[in-house]
């Protein structure tokens, strides 16, 4: 099961730093739910692909294009998968690089369930608002 849970979520972090979003979601459940940290207004529980694509854009449209999340390292036990991620987007002169843990919930071979933890979350919340 370790080597297929992290198969999927090296097929999600391949697609998402070459900017496949298609392929990002691919490896996602229709029913997927995103947990984001927080409290800025884009913070809260997202239920489903395409509310978490819209939620996702919004953070695009925010940040100019600039918002992106690089993976560091991950590692998985069971089911999930751990990753020390980095967080970086650009509004104007305010800029964004926060470091966090992503915790995915991988099961028949999809993403079910994601949770975002930032290190600096207050920083995040005033960045997007």
């Amino acid at each position: 099961m370790k080597h297929e849970v992290m198969k999927v979520f090296t097929a999600y972090r391949d697609a998402l730093e070459k900017g496949d979003f298609a392929g990002a979601f691919a490896t996602m459940s229709d029913t997927v739910v995103w947990h984001m940290g927080g409290e800025s207004s884009l913070s809260g529980t997202i239920i489903g692909k395409q509310a978490l694509g819209e939620r996702l854009g919004e953070f695009a449209k925010r940040s100019g294009g600039t918002f992106k999340v690089m993976t560091n390292w991950a590692a998985s036990n069971e089911c999930f998968v751990a990753a020390s991620v980095v967080s970086v987007a650009e509004k104007g002169s305010d800029k964004l690089n926060d470091p966090g843990i992503d915790l995915f919930k991988i099961e028949n071979g999809k993403i079910q369930e994601v949770w975002t933890f930032a290190e600096q979350q207050s920083a995040e919340d005033k960045f997007w608002g």
